[in-house]
This record gives C-alpha cells, sequence and structure tokens, in this order.
C-alpha cells in the first residue's frame, strides 16, 4: 500500500510569528546570560575577606574604646541643625578611618585588610588610608608625610566637633571631655604611627631602598662651574 504525503503550506504571518518567538527566546537567553555574567561581587564562599564591619558602629570604630564613645555622645541627641547629621557622618568616617589603620598596624601578618575599604577624602587626606599602612609596613614614609596626615586629621576632626558640639547642644563639659577623647584618640594613632613606620630600613618587594627617593646629579656635572652668561 504506498503512503502519500501531503505538504502543509503555513501563512506567511504565522512563519513571521514562529521566526520571531525563535528570535525573541534565543535574545533572552543570550541576555540572561549576559547578565548573570556581569554580577562581579565575589560570594562568601570565594575566599575574600569581608569589609571590617563589627557591632553596631561604623568601620573599626569598635575596636577604639574612646573613637566609639566619642561617636556614641551623639547618636542619643538630636541635631538643631541641618548640617549636624552629615557632619556626624564625616566625623564617624574620620574616626573609622583611624582605627582602621591602627588595626592594621597591630596586625600580626602585617596586611593591609581593614583600611582597604576606607573611603579617601580630600579633606581628610593627602592620600588613601590604605596606602598609608602599606607605606608603613615597607618603612617607606618619611616622618614629614606621617606629621602631614595627622594634622590634616587634627585639624578637621576639630572642626567637626566643635561643629557637632553647637549643633548637638553639648554642655561645656562634655564638650571638653570630647576633645580630650579625640586628642587621646590622635595621641594613640601618632604613636603607633611614630614607632611602626619608622623604626627599622625601608624595603620594597623584599629589597632594601632609600626612605625617601632623591634626585641623582650626574657625576659629569661636578666638572661644571658656576654660570656667568648670559640666558
Amino acid at each position: 500500500m504506498e503512503k502519500s504525503f501531503t505538504a502543509i503550506k503555513l501563512s506567511p504571518y504565522l512563519l513571521y510569528t514562529i521566526i520571531a518567538l525563535v528570535v525573541a527566546l534565543v535574545s533572552t537567553s543570550v541576555g540572561f546570560q549576559l547578565w548573570m555574567s556581569s554580577d562581579t561581587i565575589p560570594t562568601a564562599y570565594e575566599g575574600f575577606a569581608a569589609a571590617p564591619h563589627i557591632g553596631p558602629l561604623p568601620n573599626c570604630i569598635n575596636a577604639s574604646e574612646d573613637s566609639a564613645e566619642i561617636y556614641s555622645t551623639f547618636l542619643s541627641k538630636t541635631s538643631i541643625t541641618e548640617e549636624g547629621v552629615d557632619d556626624l557622618k564625616e566625623l564617624s568616617i574620620l574616626l573609622g578611618k583611624i582605627a582602621c589603620l591602627k588595626r592594621d598596624l597591630m596586625s600580626p601578618g602585617r596586611i593591609v585588610n581593614a583600611t582597604k575599604s576606607s573611603p579617601f577624602s580630600t579633606m581628610h587626606d593627602i592620600e588613601p588610608v590604605a596606602e598609608t599602612a602599606a607605606r608603613c609596613f615597607t618603612k617607606t614614609i618619611p616622618v614629614r608625610d606621617i606629621d602631614i596626615i595627622l594634622d590634616k586629621w587634627i585639624t578637621r576632626g576639630k572642626m567637626l566637633l566643635e561643629r557637632l558640639c553647637t549643633s548637638y547642644s553639648l554642655t561645656t563639659s562634655v564638650q571638653e571631655k570630647t576633645l580630650k577623647l579625640f586628642k587621646s584618640v590622635i595621641e594613640d594613632i601618632k604613636n603607633l604611627m611614630k614607632t611602626t613606620c619608622s623604626n627599622g630600613d625601608a624595603t620594597i618587594a623584599g629589597m632594601p631602598t632609600p626612605r625617601m627617593i632623591n634626585g641623582k646629579e650626574p657625576d659629569t656635572n661636578t666638572f661644571f662651574g658656576e654660570y656667568k652668561g648670559y640666558y
């Protein structure tokens, strides 16, 4: 018995609809794959260290008793000025930055870890604080740079505290105590930096290096006399 086959003719509109559905399905699949591959945030099982944040206080503030007390002084009060909230947020960043630097400098592994997530601010810093920690470990940071870094922290910190004491209506005795605590925070990090960053020989990649890179004058220049001609 012979079998007969009949060709089914599809309507052009139906054919176009099927093609459009196939194209849409492929495009959706490709787009989903691209979207999934764009997520580069490391997951917990990848072995990356999390940003230093322990307890209710931001950054590393809770690692410093004085810094935690300064910050907590304002949390229980309400600002009477519009700038008070922003000033307190900036103060928390500054205090956290100093506390994270202390944590790194005192770490037994001598690794830049706590400060790696500290934000850079031109109002506070001459360089990212993680860079300061790294230069401290390699002993390549001059004492002059340490003094400039500390001076900028002191100037900005005092200005913020004076404004905050007014914004949060602190009494005179509380103001004096808060400023004294901030002075203690600065003295603590100053002593740590002066000992950790200055003692020992400078090294980069395990090789000895000068602490300050100076310009080199060619030996042939020593035979040159003073120029007395015209420019």
